[in-house]
């Protein structure tokens, strides 16, 4: 026999609450990598998903085009 529950639906208030709280905790990993010398926006948003929070080797040294990212971090 299907199955005709209806499914939960998210309010629109759930949705904002949601993406909010995403926000802050990308921001918050996002700290991590700008204490470790790089940019904040876009680089340390984008180090979070590409490398996730730094290990002690990881993060960025000044370059001629601005901070790159280094796995030799000292």
């Amino acid at each position: 026999m299907p199955d005709t529950a209806p499914k939960p639906r998210f309010t629109r208030n759930q949705k904002i609450v949601a993406v909010l709280v995403l926000l802050i905790g990308w921001t918050a990993l996002a700290s991590g990598w700008t204490d470790k010398g790089c940019n904040y926006v876009p680089q340390s948003y984008f180090l979070v998903l590409s490398h996730g929070t730094p290990d002690s080797n990881e993060g960025c040294e000044d370059e001629p085009s601005g901070p790159a990212y280094t796995d030799n971090y000292r």
